[in-house]
């Protein structure tokens, strides 16, 4: 009889904010590149396009600012620059706030030839996002979870290297196809500024129960790779992004998965405020305080090598 378990949950957590895929062309051999690089696994996912409307300037270093989609206000809150966190060699430099529709940002003062870099930048997407991070300097905005919706389009995974290098470097067959053939989801807008770009990294948690009569082992029998190839394998064999043409029908049943490991059951759960629509119906991530938990509110991809479901959170 066997009286010893082993179980691994991973978390998915984004190493940048939601990116657009006309932003992604701005990023390229930029200072935000190595967060990019701290990511193997991303999705592409469409949403009608936002934009920064009806600034107001409270103080010196404090704007109101509401957040419209296809002329309607969706949503509003204040930024306080002051609080915002930036690199502790340019916390005293004198800075400079510019605005506009799809970008508030403080930089610096240009120089003789008019060169300025960026301190902090906010775009509507990452807004929500450091919102729903209770990031100190953003308040308002409250409505972000029911915002924060997105149609999952494409499903990746870098097996060499990293998302950057895959996915935003050199060109990438998925993001082509999807610029060719999606529609506007709103009137006026390029759809290359409603694909947005989700890098994640994957941590994983491992739990293990060892019996009286069984050998603490703790060796399961996989590297980081495995885990990146089986989380893409459980991602869209169940909730089937509409550009990937590798469903991965067999799955949990694979070669470069963790179906040979010493593992059990295992699980994959999105660790920030995002919901997914599918094909197969929505997934919710949870909200993400900087401490790993089971994430009550997160639905969950589980698989004890036998079967594979989605556990919803509020099932």
């Amino acid at each position: 009889m066997k009286d010893s378990n082993r179980f691994k949950i991973t978390y998915l957590e984004l190493t940048f904010p939601p990116i657009s895929n006309q932003e992604a062309v701005t990023f390229k051999k930029g200072p935000h590149e190595r967060f990019m690089k701290e990511s193997d696994f991303y999705m592409i996912a469409g949403k009608a396009e936002t934009s920064f409307c009806n600034p107001e300037l409270i103080s010196t270093h404090e704007i109101y600012v509401e957040i419209c989609s296809d002329d309607k206000i969706v949503t509003a809150g204040t930024i306080d620059f002051n609080a915002l966190k930036c690199p502790e060699e340019l916390e005293n430099m004198s800075k400079r706030v510019m605005i506009g529709p799809k970008e508030i940002a403080t930089t610096s003062y240009p120089d003789e030839n008019e060169a300025y870099f960026y301190i902090n930048r906010l775009t509507p997407e990452s807004i929500l996002w450091f919102r729903s991070r209770q990031t100190e300097g953003i308040r308002g905005f409250d409505n972000y979870r029911d915002l924060m919706v997105y149609d999952l389009l494409y499903t990746g995974i870098a097996k060499v290297g990293d998302t950057y290098d895959r996915l935003i470097k050199n060109g990438h067959h998925a993001r082509t196809d999807i610029l060719s053939n999606e529609k506007q989801r709103s009137t006026g807008a390029r759809v290359s500024e409603e694909i947005f770009i989700f890098m994640f990294r994957l941590e994983p948690l491992f739990i293990s129960s060892f019996g009286d009569n069984s050998d603490v082992d703790l060796n399961f029998g996989y590297g980081h790779k495995k885990i990146v190839a089986d989380a893409e394998k459980a991602f869209v064999s169940l909730l089937q992004p509409e550009y990937n043409k590798e469903r991965f029908k067999r799955y949990p049943v694979g070669k470069d998965g963790l179906y040979d490991s010493k593992l059990d059951s295992y699980a994959y759960l999105i660790a920030e405020i995002l919901t997914f629509n599918t094909p197969s119906g929505s997934f919710s991530g949870g909200q993400n305080n900087g401490y790993w938990n089971l994430y009550n509110d997160a639905d969950v991809i589980f698989t004890d090598k036998k079967t594979t479901t989605i556990l919803t959170s509020d099932s």
